[in-house]
């Protein structure tokens, strides 16, 4: 592990001074001055639906957008301007729940991908090679012009700039800006503003491992005294905020990961891991997510920041179990020194950034319970283990044969970022092509089997006609049934076995029927992982009633949550709950939200509470990732009332896999975060 100064643990000012430079550019955020720079312009595409036809839509993009900067900006560039015609301009296939290869970016430079497809091309005599670097060398030589534009813009914003200090400035960033036209960067300023090009051209969505692949840069400057850790604070200050600048009411995708292992398996822990940290909780923005990898032999130090920037209310911080992500990923065939190096997609699902894509199918288990219990009479379930047999047979059906194809990636920019897709001149080159089968509402659907189990089979108070009726009416006519459903069955989250074995029978299930498929660590096509996330609302209103009591529209399980409200034995039966079931086999990933009341971790005791907790949760071990809100109903109430208010618009909640500024949410998904249960310790 690297040393950490003492500098970076206590030296770091955590409150914002209004006349200081992050000050004013965080209010020109929430002002949203930088929408000024977001421009429709008339851009004439080439119709050429090839590589070369992306790379030449890219080019005219590029040219079409206009130099923005804002006063005091010390990272420059914004919005690209918007085709009027929306299919003016096709850029290729890629997804921003992939992170492109920042590292290879930042170790060659624009000018240097571009050199190297040159160099290629000289000698390459294979027809579709030829064609992937002849596309790269043009979207990398019009990276590099429109980065010169700026530098040429910022010169003469320097000759007319009266105030010494900020002429000073302008001239450093068009240095910086001309060195990446041409050259790889060489400082930790130069480093950020190239990833900050990088992430305008085509990376809006996930990020990757952050402070691993900008920790050489921010080293070197220090080591050689060309700048100081409160400088290099600012300057990452300035890119947090200019990430905020995509930030939408939904899921942006911006994740960053931090500290975790190397691929050798040390501590990847390092000075930046904690300015990161300290900068979210400085500037209290929703983006971007930080996502904190942690391991048995992680510092203890971190692990108390983390649990102070929660405590603080930011809600943008995520914990990342690699206890149970590594051998989940090494199950799938993911050598261990790759798995090590991982990092998430926009939500939670798991990739190898730089190396891998990711794309995935949601399932949702109710349907499938649904249809078990409509065919009980007709199939004349004798036992109980007889309904689990029919759930599961719906659930195999769902499971793929074989593995699929292999991913494309035809932005030719996005592409040549993946180093493999780079040195094979293909756009298929991507080393792991990852297929998620995603089971949602998996807490509901156990709570149902549990409530079958008891009333149908065990108490015989229920017959299978009664509550086939109530579900089918909604249990309009049954509200009595639906009170003991949700009252008096046992519930998911509570740390009882009656219910909590059914989830590991069928959650284990689920992910060894994928798994038989997976096994594929170096050939043609993609691996298959099973996962335990969801995406709260969507598409979750049609789902009908269920044997839980829930009624059709009522909200479901989060992720692998336990059902809304029924978590009601405090936070660490919860953990209990969930420690039973083995998700190293979820190789997708697997998330628990929890809500904690403000109160839960007022003072030493609670600040004690909540750093105990979230070492419970990575010693059992539970999922693959916890996220934690820190919440008051009252206070988001009041928000949702007077959304205007300044009191409320750093309000920030954590979604699912996301965080927003609440009042900016869709009421749907504030009544999502709304209904959570706020534990206490």
């Amino acid at each position: 592990m690297e040393k950490i100064s003492n500098n970076v643990l206590n030296g770091i000012q955590l409150n914002l001074e209004p006349s200081s430079r992050i000050y004013k550019l965080r209010e020109l955020y929430w002002n949203k001055s930088h929408n000024a720079g977001l421009v429709r312009k008339d851009i004439e595409g080439s119709g050429d639906n090839s590589l070369i036809g992306h790379a030449l839509d890219f080019s005219a993009l590029l040219s079409a957008s206009d130099v923005f900067i804002l006063p005091d900006e010390l990272i420059v560039g914004c919005h690209l301007a918007l085709p009027k015609q929306r299919d003016s301009i096709n850029l290729g296939y890629y997804n921003t729940h992939y992170p492109p290869g920042h590292e290879t970016i930042l170790n060659i430079g624009l000018a240097g991908i571009r050199d190297y497809a040159r160099k290629r091309l000289e000698s390459e005599s294979d027809k579709d090679k030829i064609e992937f670097l002849r596309a790269v060398e043009i979207s990398y030589d019009s990276a590099c012009k429109y980065v010169q534009k700026y530098a040429n813009y910022l010169d003469k914003m320097a000759l007319l700039e009266t105030n010494p200090t900020r002429k000073e400035e302008l001239k450093e960033i068009s240095d910086i800006c001309y060195e990446l036209a041409n050259d790889r960067p060489t400082s930790f300023h130069s480093a950020l503003q190239l990833f900050w090009f990088t992430h305008i051209f085509g990376g809006k969505g996930c990020i990757g491992r952050f402070d691993q692949w900008m920790y050489p840069f921010y080293k070197k400057d220090i080591e050689e005294g060309k700048i100081t850790q409160e400088k290099a604070q600012e300057l990452l200050e300035c890119l947090w905020i200019k990430l905020n600048y995509f930030a939408g009411n939904n899921d942006s995708l911006r994740n960053i990961a931090l500290a975790g292992q190397t691929p050798y398996g040390e501590d990847a822990c390092n000075e930046l891991t904690y300015m990161c940290i300290f900068a979210s909780a400085k500037l209290m923005l929703p983006e971007p997510k930080l996502n904190v990898h942690f391991y048995k032999n992680s510092p203890r130090e971190l692990l108390t920041e983390c649990c102070r920037v929660i405590a603080k209310g930011s809600n943008v911080i995520a914990i990342f179990n690699d206890e149970v992500i590594i051998p989940a990923l090494t199950r799938i065939g993911i050598p261990i020194e790759d798995a090590r190096d991982y990092c998430n997609d926009g939500c939670s699902e798991l990739i190898i950034g730089g190396k891998g894509t990711i794309s995935f199918r949601v399932h949702d288990s109710l349907r499938l319970l649904n249809e078990t219990v409509m065919q009980a009479e007709q199939k004349k379930y004798e036992t109980f283990d007889d309904v689990l047999a029919d759930f599961k047979s719906r659930m195999r059906q769902l499971m793929p044969k074989g593995n699929g194809n292999d991913a494309l990636v035809t932005f030719p920019f996005f592409a040549a970022s993946i180093k493999d897709c780079l040195e094979k001149a293909s756009p298929s080159g991507v080393r792991y092509s990852i297929w998620g089968e995603i089971m949602a509402e998996m807490g509901n659907t156990a709570d149902g089997l549990s409530a079958i189990k008891k009333f149908i089979y065990e108490d015989k108070s229920l017959t299978w006609e009664r509550l086939i009726s109530a579900l089918k009416s909604n249990y309009q006519d049954d509200e009595p049934l639906r009170q003991m459903l949700l009252n008096r069955s046992p519930k998911y989250g509570n740390d009882n076995d009656e219910v909590d074995m059914i989830l590991k029978e069928i959650s284990e299930y689920f992910c060894d029927g994928i798994h038989e498929n997976a096994q594929n660590p170096y050939g043609y096509g993609s691996k298959r992982a099973a996962g335990f996330m969801s995406f709260g609302i969507h598409g979750k209103s049609e789902l009908p009633a269920s044997p839980d009591g829930r009624r059709k529209g009522d909200l479901t399980a989060n992720s692998f949550s336990p059902s809304v409200g029924m978590d009601r034995s405090g936070p660490t039966a919860v953990l209990k709950s969930v420690g039973k079931i083995d998700l190293t086999k979820a190789s997708h990933g697997s998330v628990l939200d929890i809500a904690l009341h403000t109160t839960a971790i007022r003072g030493e005791e609670g600040f004690n509470n909540l750093v105990s907790f979230v070492e419970s949760f990575l010693k059992m071990p539970c999922t693959a990732t916890l996220q934690i809100n820190v919440i008051d109903r009252d206070t988001l109430l009041k928000a949702r009332l007077d959304p205007k208010s300044p009191e409320y618009r750093t309000l920030v909640v954590r979604v699912w896999g996301f965080s927003a500024v609440f009042v900016e949410l869709d009421p749907a998904l504030q009544e999502h975060v709304l209904s959570r249960t706020e534990h206490e310790f």
